[in-house]
């Protein structure tokens, strides 16, 4: 047990979370740690904002990884293509701790000495501004397959972590090829291949057609339990000499179905308004909720304005209105929400589950949600109808579930 003690226990803006801050998954933990040591590759499948990356470094941090292996943790989010993906492989790799280890450590000693710094000068003209450049070279300095060869002879077996993994799917290169090439002829080293679509990484996985195919044990990662998150704050609030009604932790998990980051923010600003030795009510916790909308406010009125048109800006108020909304094509429901035609409402869903606005997302059968809790209550609020958002909250998230878990490939890939 480590002796820090942070001023707010309630992590949302990064995945390092201390061992007896971070809530519950001792048996993912366990199963996942079990497989790595039986020598298998992982493909862990979430949605995001769910905890899916502070369980992976929270793993890497376990004596029985951390002491035994050298990990790589690889964030692949936001890389557009292959070289996109060796310069973020690279940055990751030379600041390893076992980028120490002697035959990596010249090269990596060797890849720092080439770095030209000028601090700037002073003269008579002005200032000249500092220069920062790489001595003679004009390639790469590592190789995907070299970091990958360095890894699999060094000391200690490898573990090397992708974090959306699923991204390489829309580099210009066939990656997964590459990659698998590479990975095949891997001993020593094994991978974890985090993602946030289980459509798409189960087509790269369980597709007799794709490279990856049976190269990893699969593993799908749920919503934290109730009981397991209720206990987590009552006790992480005790802990401070603070108190917290159950009821309205029960109340947060069911207004957001789980979603961890969204919870941890909402709980992150309670703790804060919570005086030593008071307790936490939900009433207090509708207080939070309303500033955590006031400081989205501006993100969330830029996203509207980045709605094109009438039909899906309409289109758009029908889901957060409905909540799960279904069956949008028909009379009643255009007539309430004010859509035109049945092929307009088509049109607008595809766009706001689409690439570039990804603001919605289909769990069953013509059946859409927003993608953002948060937003949808946004909407709510600056329509008038919050009241009714914040009822049978319970229900809704039951009805959510259901739906998820009896069509868990319907999902858009994202």
């Amino acid at each position: 047990m480590s002796m820090y003690k942070p001023v707010n226990p309630f992590f949302t803006n990064t995945t390092d979370i201390p061992d007896e801050f971070f809530c519950d998954r001792k048996k993912e933990t366990k199963d996942i740690i079990s497989f790595i040591e039986s020598g298998s590759n992982i493909v862990l499948k979430a949605p995001r904002r769910i905890g899916k990356s502070s369980l992976i470094k929270h793993i890497l941090s376990q004596p029985a990884i951390k002491d035994k292996y050298n990990t790589l943790y690889v964030d692949i989010y936001g890389t557009k293509n292959a070289a996109d993906f060796r310069g973020e492989l690279q940055r990751c790799f030379i600041h390893a701790p076992f980028a120490k280890e002697s035959k990596i450590k010249k090269k990596v000693e060797s890849y720092l000495k080439s770095l030209q710094f000028d601090l700037g000068s002073y003269s008579e003209s002005g200032f000249n501004l500092p220069k920062i450049g790489i001595g003679n070279y004009h390639a790469p300095i590592f190789s995907i397959d070299e970091m990958f060869e360095l890894i699999e002879k060094a000391d200690k077996p490898g573990l090397i972590v992708f974090d959306e993994f699923q991204q390489i799917e829309d580099y210009p290169e066939k990656m997964a090829g590459i990659l698998r090439s590479y990975i095949q002829q891997m001993t020593k080293t094994k991978f974890i291949f985090c993602g946030s679509s289980r459509h798409m990484l189960n087509n790269m996985f369980f597709n007799y057609n794709q490279p990856f195919y049976n190269s990893a044990t699969s593993f799908d990662l749920d919503i934290i339990g109730l009981s397991a998150y209720t206990d987590f704050v009552t006790d992480t609030f005790t802990v401070y000499g603070k108190r917290i009604d159950s009821e309205a932790i029960s109340f947060a998990y069911y207004l957001f179905s789980g979603n961890t980051y969204l919870m941890q923010e909402l709980m992150k600003s309670v703790f804060n308004y919570t005086e030593e030795g008071s307790e936490a009510d939900k009433q207090l916790m509708l207080q939070c909720l309303d500033k955590m909308l006031e400081r989205k406010d501006s993100e969330y009125r830029d996203l509207i304005n980045r709605l094109n048109s009438k039909k899906e800006r309409n289109t758009l108020y029908c889901i957060a209105g409905e909540g799960i909304a279904s069956g949008l094509t028909s009379t009643s429901i255009m007539k309430k929400y004010d859509l035109d035609n049945a092929s307009s409402v088509q049109n607008a869903l595809e766009n706001l589950c689409g690439d570039s606005l990804n603001i919605a997302v289909k769990i069953a059968k013509g059946v859409y949600i927003l993608r953002d809790r948060l937003f949808e209550l946004w909407i709510a609020d600056r329509g008038g109808y919050m009241d009714l958002k914040l009822e049978n909250v319970k229900e809704r998230f039951e009805k959510e579930r259901k739906l998820l878990l009896a069509n868990p490939e319907i999902i858009a890939p994202k």
